[in-house]
């Protein structure tokens, strides 16, 4: 069996949701949802990037928010940005989830390749931390925490602006050439992503942010 290596995932915040049940959902799996340890084993899943996504008020449950995409045309407002002192706590959770799975023995958090090869070469699922949306960051220096964490992806923006730049709309038939590129704030971002060597993650961001990334970046774009 070819081994997958899963480009995101949301199970963090089902994760959360579960509460003291997470585990068991992780480990035994329920047949709902999009993965848990058995079926990943089963599909030749090594790992991935478990994503921490902050919601908002305004989109609400999101499941309804895909059946709005479901019928073309269509272009959906998007909310506007989330303070950060409201995503804290949330991205605080979903990371909490995820070391809560590393503390059953069959996930590791890894930082490193190497990581990723000890943990795929041990049976466990690898798993690297990635922060879809930057509202959870106040500044540089929490970025430098979160490193410390484990975060080693990092997408700017989830379609709605944040401080750091804005992002494609949720319009179809559409261009992505709406709006701002990267704030002064994002394009520091991208130097520093760089200096410590995460990921910046283009999905979701518009075409003017994905230009200056290209133009500042000294890392592949993803």
């Amino acid at each position: 069996m070819i081994p997958v290596f899963d480009g995101h995932n949301d199970f963090l915040q089902r994760a959360v949701a579960a509460g003291p049940e997470a585990g068991r959902l992780w480990t035994q799996g329920d047949g709902s949802g999009h993965m848990d340890l058995p079926r990943l084993r089963a599909g030749g899943m090594v790992g991935g990037f478990f994503a921490m996504w902050v919601p908002d008020a305004e989109t609400g449950d999101v499941a309804e928010l895909l059946r709005q995409k479901e019928n073309p045309p269509f272009d959906l407002h998007l909310p506007p940005e989330v303070p950060c002192d409201q995503a804290l706590p949330m991205a605080f959770a979903q990371a909490s989830a995820l070391f809560a799975l590393e503390r059953t023995g069959t996930l590791s958090v890894c930082r490193t390749a190497a990581e990723i090869r000890a943990a795929t070469e041990a049976g466990r699922i690898a798993a690297i931390l990635h922060m879809e949306g930057a509202e959870p960051l106040a500044d540089l220096d929490a970025l430098h925490l979160w490193h410390a964490m484990g975060l080693r992806s990092m997408g700017f923006v989830w379609s709605r602006p944040t401080a750091y730049g804005h992002g494609v709309p949720f319009a179809f038939p559409s261009l992505p050439d709406r709006g701002e590129g990267l704030t002064e704030r994002g394009k520091a971002l991208v130097r520093e992503c760089n200096a410590l060597r995460i990921i910046i993650d283009l999905s979701h961001l518009n075409e003017k942010g994905c230009d200056d990334v290209a133009r500042l970046t000294n890392a592949p774009l993803v």
